[in-house]
């Protein structure tokens, strides 16, 4: 239990403490290798980076939710691995701190409807697959194997994280049986 959370009876205000900078540095270094191994394996995109205060905004608010959890649910385990990522996509899917400086098509994506199309994917379910693309990273880490999702599921999920609001909890629960069943 949190020190202090009770006092003589009675429960003083909740006041989140932020994260001190070396702790921020070390997250921001993490998502700075998710996102430059899973820029580097899509070839359709370029000149793609992240806005700082952006993913500044989402650690903290990751933080602000393992504290919750810690506090008002009494889980001194704190959040499983699932739940922080799915805390993590959910708060790059709202604030969307990926930026692009969008280049021409080629000729070959202008003429062959295939090509034009994985172009424009590639831009338009950026976000979205990365968060899949770590998804799948921490199902590897965690089971040793790849996450069990097929092409048809894949695109429901990419459907579903561009085109709905989904909120943190329901993230967290797909994310969890997802890894679980694979």
């Amino acid at each position: 239990m949190n020190k202090g959370i009770q006092m003589g009876g009675k429960i003083p205000p909740y006041k989140f403490t932020r994260p001190d900078d070396s702790e921020f540095r070390t997250r921001l270094a993490g998502f700075d290798i998710s996102f430059t191994e899973y820029v580097n394996t899509v070839s359709y995109v370029k000149d793609v980076s992240y806005d700082y205060i952006d993913i500044h905004e989402m650690i903290e608010q990751v933080e602000k939710r393992r504290e919750y959890h810690y506090i008002f649910h009494n889980m001194p385990q704190g959040l499983s691995e699932a739940k922080v990522l799915a805390a993590y996509c959910y708060w790059i899917l709202k604030l969307r701190p990926i930026r692009f400086e969008f280049r021409d098509k080629t000729e070959d994506e202008k003429n062959n409807a295939d090509d034009g199309r994985k172009y424009d994917e590639a831009y338009f379910y950026f976000t979205e697959r990365f968060c899949l693309h770590m998804l799948e990273e921490l199902c590897l880490f965690l089971k040793d194997r790849n996450l069990n999702l097929t092409p048809y599921r894949r695109a429901e999920l990419e459907y579903t994280l561009k085109h709905t609001d989904v909120t943190k909890g329901a993230l967290m629960i797909i994310f969890e049986i997802l890894i679980d069943n694979s």
